[in-house]
């Protein structure tokens, strides 16, 4: 009798949630919203960088809800944390309405259940794939035949992050989906960028999409769990991940709002030149399986395209990168900018902002040769006013803005002119074992507005200088002094 009551319970309250989609109009094209053409999408690219965490989430929750057709994710890591709930709602909401969503993560970094995953890819409108399996996901038999299977591929990971939707609208970044990376972390946070694109190199990033999700490395959850694929839907799980998602002391009513809005923070970007529309925009990914051809497995796409831009620079390169490792190649490659006149200026994680200890020691342990090559540092501070800026009042306001920010933002510009952002970090592991991706803006006004940033991130307030005789080391706790010792025990091409 309790099971019949349970199951009736369920059924009626998946009625009830079916019907409150129902009674929702199909929404319109983000296109139509925006008053943009198809024509517009197909010759040009819009361009938005996406600074505070908040807006990037609204930002990708209102492409969902405006998604005709479909929802391709791809994720080095996926967390089941407030953010993760509240996105994961609107898909299976866009997923009810008739939207096809492919969602792709790497095994090594996931951050959600085994069995919330099987819950979404039971949606007929849902399908979930991982790529280079064999760690973390998955039925411990069929985890184990997949290490086996890829275990010298163990430390080669998909580090891509990419959020499309019906194939000409796209976010990509340095953000994955988790509380820290859009503020809502109650202790640590990242100051972290992506951008948002829309139109014609949206093109390149189906194009990568496809690449990986049909690759061999890549297999069905179905595979990993060893359970076949239903095609019916959960209705009690679904009904209850909805619930959470409108607890308003997770996502407030003030930011649901925001939601309704957020076409009309497109359209006032547009007017202000924030959002810019360009002709020269690329975007280049590193192919699944990136290296295996090569000996020694060094090397890759974006990092020989992110070395032919910066070999090509005029009179000036600003870096940011939270984990900045050289090789001989690079030291060769600064001191040969450097002679040509270049100035170089890098912003990284100090000691005490940093989340990585092992890559946090190996430029611990070559900053004074950085140094002496001319390259002039910066560290980013804990407690760095520009927080102020990003953070989610309706989240931070009860915490009283105490939050501690890591830095996490993967931007250079070149000559002012020429723009990369992506999920590029400059070290050994981005250049040759992650899988990464990159989009090279070559237009003055993208620049121009990334340095307006950039430049107040270099401020006192904002950054310590660093120079041969002085660090922020000695600032940091006692606890990050002695992890970023022992992590040096770690060779500095695995990092």
């Amino acid at each position: 009798m309790c099971m019949l009551m349970n199951k009736l319970c369920s059924i009626l309250l998946f009625i009830f949630f079916s019907f409150a989609l129902a009674a929702k109009d199909q929404p319109e094209s983000f296109s139509k919203v925006l008053s943009y053409s198809k024509e517009d999408l197909k010759t040009k690219t819009a361009v938005y960088t996406l600074e505070g965490g908040g807006e990037s989430l609204l930002a990708r929750l209102w492409f969902i809800e405006h998604a005709q057709n479909s929802i391709d994710i791809q994720y080095y890591s996926f967390a089941k944390d407030i953010t993760g709930i509240i996105a994961t709602d609107k898909i299976i909401v866009a997923a009810e309405r008739g939207v096809k969503v492919r969602l792709l993560i790497d095994d090594a970094a996931a951050r959600m259940y085994s069995y919330d995953i099987r819950m979404l890819d039971m949606h007929d409108n849902i399908e979930i794939r991982v790529y280079n399996a064999g760690v973390m996901l998955g039925r411990p038999d069929r985890r184990a035949k997949f290490f086996l299977k890829n275990y010298k591929r163990l430390l080669r990971r998909m580090h891509n992050k990419t959020f499309t939707v019906d194939k000409e609208a796209s976010i990509m970044g340095g953000r994955n989906i988790a509380d820290r990376y859009f503020d809502y972390d109650k202790n640590y946070n990242f100051r972290d960028r992506d951008v948002l694109l829309m139109g014609k190199a949206v093109n390149q990033i189906n194009e990568s999409f496809e690449k990986f999700w049909n690759d061999p490395l890549t297999v069905t959850y179905t595979e990993l769990s060893g359970r076949k694929k239903k095609n019916e839907k959960n209705h009690r799980y679904y009904v209850n991940l909805h619930e959470r998602s409108l607890n308003t002391k997770k996502f407030s009513v003030v930011m649901r709002n925001k939601i309704n809005t957020y076409n009309d923070t497109l359209k006032k970007a547009e007017r202000t030149g924030l959002l810019v529309w360009t002709t020269e925009t690329t975007f280049i990914s590193d192919n699944p399986g990136k290296n295996e051809d090569k000996k020694d497995w060094v090397g890759g796409i974006c990092a020989d395209s992110m070395l032919s831009l910066i070999k090509n620079a005029k009179f000036s390169i600003d870096i940011q990168s939270p984990y900045f490792i050289i090789t001989k190649e690079k030291i060769g490659i600064i001191k040969d900018a450097i002679k040509r006149g270049i100035k170089i200026r890098l912003l990284t994680n100090s000691l005490s902002s940093t989340d990585n200890f092992m890559a946090f020691s190996a430029y611990q342990r070559d900053r004074e040769e950085i140094l002496k090559t001319g390259v002039i540092i910066y560290e980013f501070k804990p407690n760095a006013k520009v927080r102020y800026k990003l953070m989610v009042p309706e989240v931070q306001s009860k915490l009283h803005y105490r939050t501690v920010y890591g830095f996490h933002s993967k931007t250079i510009v070149i000559d002012n002119s020429v723009s990369i952002i992506g999920s590029y970090n400059l070290d050994p592991r981005s250049a040759n074992y992650n899988t990464e991706c990159i989009s090279v803006f070559r237009s003055k006004q993208v620049s121009e507005n990334l340095m307006k940033i950039i430049e107040e991130e270099f401020l006192p307030e904002n950054a310590w200088p660093v120079s041969e005789d002085r660090n922020p080391d000695h600032k940091a706790k006692f606890i990050k002094k002695m992890k970023a010792f022992f992590c040096r025990i770690v060779p500095k091409k695995y990092l």
